[in-house]
């Protein structure tokens, strides 16, 4: 876990590393939409090009003129940006379509790197979704919106505060959610009872630390970005289609648990009880849950180890 853990950080750094060099490399040229946005607002204007150097661009007709701008001016341009995100922050919370979006993309990403690592680690490529449909991993989702719904109004605190808050909030979303699989539906994902230092079956010393770790970057460096690049929806269609996802995503996770809690029954050997529990045995059988959620044990304990 700690390692799947400082794979994800390492893999949002370089993602950061890699967008700002496009930002800078944007803002040397006076290009990106962010650099049009502050010209249409007049954070901008025309002595951004003082000092600039112009050269021309293309093939054949379509020739353009492009422009170097200045070190000193540059500078003034990623102040420019910063002031422009730190007004949006400061004057749109996250809602509804921030949050949605949030867990979404937590979701898919935190799938696609647990499984890449887990390949390139330990040459196993198995299913590590969390729902029955689609690319997803809820428990990154709901830590996302979970971190970013608590640190939102304290981002500008303290690291250790940071730090500290975001250990306690990991570690109640994993003794919650592992405490609940394994009483609603007897199953189990993950335990740390072979570690020297766990708490419970699902809370460790080791893991609330990277737990504060994860909250400190998610806060300072990974939510202001992603909620400014999310922004407000403009238009009706942003808010159709998330209003759609929203109810996409609600029905898979409604039918994940009715599953899951059928998986636990049928392996004491009670029988459905009703239409709906007889469809779910039909279509989502043992075989079905033992392929699409390979990582799981269903009725039965995990292995301890004690890595």
């Amino acid at each position: 876990m700690i390692r799947i853990s400082l794979f994800i950080i390492i893999c949002f750094l370089l993602f950061r590393a890699v967008s700002g060099a496009v930002s800078r490399y944007q803002d040397r040229h006076g290009a990106g939409a962010s650099f049009k946005r502050m010209v249409r607002q007049g954070r901008l204007d025309a002595g951004v090009y003082d000092d600039a150097v112009w050269f021309e661009v293309g093939h054949g007709r379509r020739r353009r003129l492009r422009s170097n701008i200045s070190r000193e001016q540059q500078r003034v341009i990623r102040q420019a940006r910063l002031e422009m995100r730190e007004d949006f922050l400061d004057d749109n919370n996250p809602g509804f379509y921030q949050y949605v979006i949030i867990f979404l993309v937590a979701s898919v990403l935190g799938l696609v790197l647990e499984t890449v690592y887990t390949f390139v680690t330990f040459g196993i490529l198995e299913s590590r979704v969390g729902l029955v449909w689609g690319p997803f991993s809820p428990l990154y989702g709901f830590g996302a919106v979970l971190l970013t719904a608590v640190l939102w109004p304290l981002r500008k605190r303290p690291v250790w505060q940071l730090f500290l808050l975001s250990a306690v909030l990991g570690g109640l979303l994993e003794q919650v959610a592992g405490w609940s699989m394994e009483q609603f539906a007897h199953l189990q994902s993950w335990t740390y009872l072979g570690l020297p230092d766990h708490i419970t079956q699902w809370v460790a010393w080791r893991f609330l630390a990277m737990w504060g770790l994860i909250g400190v970057l998610w806060c300072r460096v990974i939510m202001p970005e992603m909620v400014y690049r999310i922004g407000e929806p403009t238009s009706k269609r942003q808010k159709v289609v998330v209003g759609l996802l929203t109810a996409f995503i609600t029905l898979d996770i409604v039918m994940t648990v009715a599953c899951f809690w059928r998986a636990g029954q049928r392996s004491e050997g009670v029988p459905p009880r009703g239409p709906f529990e007889a469809y779910v045995d039909t279509h989502f059988n043992d075989d079905f849950m033992a392929r699409t959620f390979e990582n799981m044990k269903v009725g039965e304990d995990l292995p301890v180890s004690s890595k």
